[in-house]
């Protein structure tokens, strides 16, 4: 009987687990469109040679996030993850272009993350921000 109980709560728990990160994917990437999200994706893996599932790219209006999943640059210097994270800003900026959907972004964060396959959520090693200036462009902030 008590395993049967066990059993009922560990099951209860993982169904919550699973459902919890699917609705956090699905309310990151509908505040701008997963199609326009899904080429920048496409087009930042390209660019820098990573593997499509080490780069996520989400946005809640203001900051656009460019999250670095178990990537080969968390055991990299801050440095090389700076030089790495600027040409993923200048991409992502030339693809923001004058597009409208993009209007309010004004940060564009690279985050280097290690996350477990079943956690939804991740430990970020480092965070690089570029804030969008008066003249339009996305410049490297320095904290």
């Amino acid at each position: 009987m008590i395993r049967r109980i066990l059993s009922f709560a560990v099951l209860c728990g993982l169904m919550l687990i699973a459902v919890t990160a699917s609705v956090t994917a699905q309310t990151a990437l509908s505040a701008a469109g997963p199609d326009t999200l899904g080429r920048m994706q496409t087009a930042v893996s390209k660019a820098i040679g990573a593997q499509v599932r080490t780069v996520e790219i989400t946005t809640d209006g203001g900051v656009l996030v460019v999250a670095r999943v178990n990537s080969n640059m968390n055991a990299s210097t801050h440095e090389g993850r700076n030089n790495e994270a600027r040409k993923i800003a200048t991409l992502v900026a030339r693809s923001l272009g004058d597009k409208t959907r993009f209007g309010t972004v004004s940060t564009i964060r690279v985050d280097y993350t290690v996350r477990a396959v079943a956690a939804p959520a991740g430990k970020v090693l480092d965070s690089v921000e570029f804030r969008r200036g008066p003249d339009g462009v996305f410049d490297f902030h320095q904290t």
